[in-house]
């Protein structure tokens, strides 16, 4: 099935969880994934899990989704960044932490379903593409949303890129071209 994955990670999290006591973490994370989910909603994604201070959304996996899921992603993504922003000094004050997102994008062919064990079977998104996006947003500075090749040549005028050019990814042979969106 082809889908476009986002993966959003709260920038230099670790720091913060690190001098926090557990329950300011999770009182910040908590309003964090409540915003971050309903974008994702609003723009016809599915969340797909929670990873620390990381989401994952899926665009195109079911059969309500939008057609063009590249766009609804790069939409979402930028949603997720304005939401970020107008929240940032209310965070900086309630929690000493200057919260920013670093966002990773892909498009491709994934294998979508249960996945797990007779115990807990989680519905997921699996292959290629996923890590890539996943890398993707590892290699993103805050504030930034980084994309490949793919995500660019179908995400329609409505957006603007920059190439960074190749850049080797972890489990990759070749290296991927990285682009980023440009405001």
């Amino acid at each position: 099935v082809p889908v476009t994955v986002v993966f959003a990670d709260a920038a230099s999290f670790t720091t913060f969880a690190e001098r926090a006591p557990p329950e300011r973490v999770v009182t910040l994370l908590n309003e964090l994934f409540t915003v971050l989910s309903a974008v994702v909603f609003k723009h016809g994604g599915m969340v797909d899990k929670f990873m620390g201070d990381c989401i994952m959304a899926v665009f195109g996996a079911h059969g309500d989704a939008p057609h063009d899921h590249v766009a609804s992603a790069l939409a979402a993504a930028e949603d997720m960044h304005r939401f970020v922003e107008a929240s940032a000094p209310r965070w900086k004050r309630d929690y000493d932490y200057d919260v920013r997102l670093g966002i990773g994008i892909s498009t491709g062919e994934a294998l979508v379903g249960n996945l797990g064990s007779e115990e807990r079977m989680e519905f997921t998104a699996v292959g290629d593409w996923v890590n890539v996006a996943s890398r993707l947003e590892t290699l993103a500075r805050p504030g930034q949303t980084l994309v490949t090749r793919a995500v660019a040549s179908e995400a329609g005028a409505a957006f603007e890129f920059h190439s960074l050019g190749p850049h080797p990814l972890r489990g990759k042979l070749q290296p991927v071209e990285v682009l980023e969106v440009s405001s």
